[in-house]
């Protein structure tokens, strides 16, 4: 676990209930705009989570307040939520859900699933992380299993990484660490840990190309 990874998990259990709080306020600032952006989510959600079985297992790591987790488990799965601070675990507990404290770099998975989500958690890790976590997740998956997540591109960036709180509705009045990739540095990560690139598009921010959007496969011989 880096040293980076490891100060940023603090904060969150630390201020883990003003993150929640400044999300919630900043989505009433224009509810159009968050309920069309949690639309467009849950619609990419659907369309490739879909192509599971009915009651398949899916483990999400970083569920926050456990809304997406909330969504899937509506599509008829088998979800357990997880995350590292116990006012997230909090939120996740209101709404029903299977959860565990879960650190994906000290942790190990106890199961196989069937897909593993992930969702605006990379920019947390360094890239020593990320390619321990993509090799873990990999392992804990089934056969034809899905791993889903995103990561910020580093192409629209000033820096490869950086200490920041943010403004908008990421505020946590403390600075995290945050890692920016490009396609072509975690395209080789996944293909040398083994994984099929079954869907990729970029999106967010001005140009579109915010956030890299990763569903991979595992498929063995």
């Amino acid at each position: 676990m880096s040293k980076e990874n490891e100060k940023t998990v603090e904060i969150y259990k630390q201020k883990a209930n003003i993150y929640l709080a400044t999300g919630i306020k900043h989505d009433k600032l224009n509810l159009d705009k968050a309920n069309h952006k949690r639309e467009e989510l849950q619609k990419f959600i659907k369309t490739n989570i879909e192509i599971l079985p009915k009651k398949s297992k899916i483990f999400e790591i970083g569920s926050a307040d456990g809304s997406n987790a909330k969504y899937i488990e509506s599509l008829g799965y088998q979800v357990t939520a997880s995350d590292i601070a116990e006012d997230f675990i909090k939120e996740i507990n209101k709404k029903g859900l299977n959860s565990i404290n879960f650190n994906i770099l000290k942790d190990e998975f106890t199961e196989k699933y069937s897909a593993i989500f992930c969702w605006r958690v990379f920019v947390h890790f360094t890239k020593e992380d990320i390619e321990i976590i993509l090799q873990k997740i990999y392992d804990a998956l089934e056969n034809n299993g899905l791993f889903i997540f995103n990561a910020m591109n580093r192409e629209i960036r000033t820096v490869d990484e950086e200490w920041v709180d943010f403004s908008n509705e990421y505020h946590m009045g403390a600075e995290r660490y945050f890692k920016y990739f490009t396609e072509k540095e975690l395209n080789e990560i996944i293909v040398k840990v083994g994984y099929q690139i079954y869907n990729f598009h970029k999106e967010g921010g001005e140009n579109n190309s915010k956030w890299l959007v990763y569903v991979l496969k595992k498929c063995e011989n």
